[in-house]
């Protein structure tokens, strides 16, 4: 126990940001930021999720756990974010004979925008649309019985008006079940892949090159746009069963985060499961340490139903406070078949 708790302490130490060596926040250096934002209504409710995520949502937090689905799943979420946005997340597992299988998308919607130009600043009477959607497959197995491994190809789009951005990202992940019992160690690296570059016909301007002179050719000019890296993650979270009988289930999740967009930070959360996980709630609090972050907390609660042993359904909520901002509210459809 006292090894245990040690290790405990060690990882938001050694991932949490050094008051000697003051970092520098990277905020706004990274595009496709919507692969950040909060997914899968029970981690998120939790803030760390590293080494207890095991649904379909894993297939974008740690892909290690979709090896932990037993049965077909799908998950079904849709979250009304701030002003007219809106983030989905689709997911199916499949477990087979050598592992488990998914496939996923996740999108966000940025709503509608009046279009302005540098003639017409005001407004042209004409709108646009934005929008970001990732397509990935992921296969997760076990190794040996306390050690899984797991990875998602994905493909991103981004697109505004008519100018767009594609690329290319991988994520891996690992679960060990430790010889402490009910403790779990998880490590996730996500979105790893190509930059972003935008491209498409509105870059494209009339170019004067002689303003002294008139009636020259004004040939077209296409405007040049920077690259810009993926938001990469680095996790390391610790589970921990603290309770765990046939009336109740206690976990407590602690997770380090580094980003390449952000400071160092630590996430603390955990879940009670009730009545043989009839009801589930859940609470934490993400990414101690950054200064700027804008997220207080989240809480969240699960219902599972099974009608019989091939089907049963689950609902999840998940509130997300955040500072500044408008809340969030998370809900989540899952059916277990």
């Amino acid at each position: 126990m006292k090894k245990l708790l040690l290790l405990l302490l060690l990882v938001p130490v050694l991932l949490s940001p050094n008051k000697a060596n003051a970092q520098l926040s990277k905020i706004g250096t990274t595009a496709s930021e919507f692969l950040r934002m909060p997914v899968g209504a029970r981690s998120s409710a939790m803030s760390a999720f590293t080494a207890s995520v095991n649904d379909p949502s894993s297939m974008v937090l740690n892909p290690a756990g979709l090896a932990d689905i037993r049965s077909n799943q799908t998950m079904v979420e849709f979250t009304d974010w701030m002003l007219d946005m809106t983030h989905s997340y689709v997911g199916v597992a499949v477990p087979t004979k050598k592992g488990v299988v998914g496939v996923h998308v996740l999108a966000m919607n940025y709503g509608e925008f009046k279009e302005t130009t540098a003639e017409a600043q005001g407004y042209t009477g004409r709108t646009f649309g934005a929008y970001s959607v990732s397509f990935g497959g992921s296969y997760a197995q076990y190794l040996i019985p306390q050690f899984s491994i797991g990875g998602t190809v994905k493909v991103i789009y981004e697109k505004i008006a008519s100018t767009s951005a594609s690329g290319i990202a991988f994520d891996v992940g690992t679960m060990y079940d430790t010889p402490f019992y009910g403790v779990r160690f998880g490590v996730s690296v996500t979105n790893v892949g190509s930059k972003m570059q935008m491209d498409g016909n509105d870059l494209i301007i009339g170019a004067d090159f002689d303003r002294n002179s008139n009636g020259n050719y004004e040939p077209d000019a296409k405007l040049a746009t920077n690259t810009y890296d993926l938001p990469l993650m680095l996790r390391v979270g610790l589970s921990w069963d603290a309770i765990n009988n046939e009336n109740m289930r206690a976990t407590l999740n602690l997770d380090g985060n580094d980003p390449t967009n952000n400071v160092k930070s630590f996430s603390v959360g955990g879940e009670i499961s009730l009545l043989n996980d009839l009801v589930q709630l859940r609470g934490g609090v993400p990414y101690i340490g950054q200064d700027d972050r804008t997220e207080k907390f989240n809480a969240g609660i699960g219902v599972k139903y099974k009608f019989d042993d091939k089907l049963s359904i689950g609902f999840n909520y998940t509130y997300h406070g955040y500072r500044y901002l408008s809340d969030i509210n998370k809900m989540g459809l899952q059916i277990f078949f």
